[in-house]
Order: C-alpha cells, then structure tokens, then sequence
C-alpha cells in the first residue's frame, strides 16, 4: 500500500495546491473564487489523476499497471485533492466572510433569474425547497459541497484513466 501512496501523495498535494492559488487569483482578480475552484477542480483533477497513476505505473511498478492499481493510486490522488481542497475552502470562508456571503448571493440570484425555467423543469416545491437550502446554507456546506465535486468526477475519471493506462509485462512483450 506504501508505494501507491507514494506515487499519489505529490500529484494530491501538487493538485490541491494549484486549485487553491487558481482560486486565491480569482479572489484577487475580484471573481467569485468558490465556483471558480469548482471549475478549476474540474480541469486539474483528471490531468493530476493521469500523471499520478502515469507515475505510478512507470517508477514504481516496471511499467505495469492492472486496473487495481490504477484505482487505488487514483482514488489516493483525487481524495487527497478534495480533502485538502475541502478544507481550504473552509478556512478561506471562515476567514473571508464576505466572499461565502458573495457566493451564496451568486447561487439565489442564479436560482432568481431562471425561476421559470427551473418551474418548469422541476416543480414550484422542488424550487422552492432549492432555493431555502441554498438561502440556509452554512460553510461547512460549501466546503462539503466542494470536496464532493471532486471525489465523483474524479472516480470517473480514475476509472478512465486506469483503462487507457492499463498495460501488463505480457502486453508489452506482444508490441
């Protein structure tokens, strides 16, 4: 278990890492930073998920990967992301009370200007249940939230990534 830990664990840190100063520079650039990482999460978790499980495969296993091992590494390296980015966020929000003010006043005047359609789309309970959740939200909220949209998709994208990376001593002998 060490060594998959070990080929994950900079890919995590480093991941975790550029999402928070992507969102830091989004804060300084004056952009709502919250949704911002969100995004930012979403682009730099299958490139961090890659090159962990990339690393993996080439340092510490001679070039070998069974799928396994590709999910282990990548759910090491995606988990460490969303919680270190969890908590990032967290702290920023308890910190910058502001920007979680800012951020839940973004997500009710989304849900404001499109009432119709998402009336129409779901129901006017469904809505109107939507919008108090978002109205009560605390941070602890966000920060789950945050962590979430990093673990699904980046399960989806560890299973992907272990397919193509996949490679046995007995496949590359037949190249």
């Amino acid at each position: 278990m060490n060594k998959y830990w070990n080929a994950a664990y900079p890919f995590g840190i480093s991941g975790a890492g550029l999402c928070l100063l992507g969102m830091l520079a989004m804060y300084f650039l004056e952009v709502e930073p919250v949704s911002m990482n969100l995004i930012i999460g979403y682009i730099f978790t299958p490139i961090f998920v890659f090159f962990g499980i990339k690393n993996f495969r080439d340092s510490y296993n001679q070039g070998e990967l069974f799928f396994s091992q590709g999910m282990t590494v990548g759910f090491f390296v995606y988990t460490l992301m969303a919680v270190l980015s969890g908590l990032y966020v967290l702290i920023f929000l308890q910190v910058e009370p502001q920007a979680f003010e800012t951020f839940r006043q973004v997500n009710l005047n989304l849900m404001l200007d499109n009432q119709e359609v998402f009336k129409e789309q779901l129901n006017e309970k469904a809505y109107t249940d939507t919008y108090e959740s978002i109205a009560n939200m605390s941070r602890w909220d966000v920060a789950l939230n945050d962590f979430l949209r990093k673990i699904f998709p980046g399960l989806f994208f560890t299973i992907i990534i272990s397919i193509i990376l996949k490679r046995s001593i007995e496949s590359k002998q037949l190249s």
